[in-house]
């Protein structure tokens, strides 16, 4: 069986997994349809009341997984299927106004950067702590000499200090990438079909910000019927980018720890 980044066996941090199991991206893009009709209220296109049960309704308590597999068995359509879910929850009054002007990437890109927003949280928090024992190890064993290697063969003495000290300098480069790359992921997109925001009205720009003030992320500059995945892809090679590090500190250790070295 491959090992996927949300494999929810052996090696998957249990954080992450409540990030990106079913539950969880149903709960994000409730809360993207919610805050969508909190921002048509505010601007004046719905009654609040309507926003207000939508809102309340937008939990995955109350639209359930199973609900929503059940409708996209006969719609064959995950987001109108969910729609749909929220819809039958709440008033004929409400319900009518849920998705108002949407397109399904508003929803699931939105929902998208939501989850790697809470990812990147937990990343970041795991690399300052890897960077900040690196250094005490660094300080620790500044002045314990062993053998440098170059292919693998023995080269002039070095220090496990220096070791310690160059990987949490890496490390450290990777929460400036990744807080770098941050910050032209986590933004959501409310722009209807195709980007025009034609469908979200004359306030459709002030829609945007709300619903984007509402659930903590940024606005893109410009999108069409999608986030540009220039965005996803930085994203991705920042994190390749910590997993090669990762690799090296661990394959350098694991050889280390060989018994015919025995230096770890």
């Amino acid at each position: 069986m491959p090992v996927t980044p949300i494999d929810t066996g052996r090696y998957a941090p249990r954080e992450i997994v409540s990030i990106w199991d079913e539950p969880s991206k149903l709960k994000y893009e409730l809360l993207v349809e919610g805050a969508l009709a909190r921002a048509h209220a505010k601007v004046g296109n719905i009654p609040r009341e309507a926003a207000d049960e939508i809102w309340g309704k937008a939990t995955e308590n109350v639209v359930t997984v199973k609900r929503v597999k059940e409708i996209e068995s006969e719609t064959h359509h995950d987001v109108m299927a969910m729609v749909l879910a929220l819809t039958e929850q709440c008033s004929d009054e409400a319900g009518k106004y849920v998705h108002l002007g949407a397109t399904s990437n508003d929803i699931t890109d939105t929902a998208l950067s939501m989850q790697i927003r809470d990812s990147t949280k937990l990343i970041l928090s795991k690399c300052r702590e890897l960077r900040d024992i690196l250094l005490e190890k660094a300080v620790e064993k500044k002045e314990l000499v062993c053998i440098g290697r170059t292919h693998g063969q023995h080269a002039i003495p070095t220090t496990y200090g220096l070791k310690f000290a160059l990987w949490a300098s890496e490390i450290q480069r990777h929460i400036e990438r990744l807080e770098e790359a941050k910050k032209r992921i986590c933004v959501g997109k409310m722009t209807g079909a195709v980007g025009t925001q034609a469908a979200l009205g004359k306030h459709g720009m002030r829609i945007q910000k709300i619903v984007m003030e509402t659930l903590g992320l940024g606005e893109p500059l410009i999108t069409n019927q999608i986030l540009q995945r220039d965005r996803h892809a930085e994203y991705i090679f920042s994190l390749a980018q910590i997993a090669t590090t990762l690799d090296k500190i661990f394959t350098e250790i694991r050889n280390l720890q060989r018994t015919e070295i025995g230096e770890v």
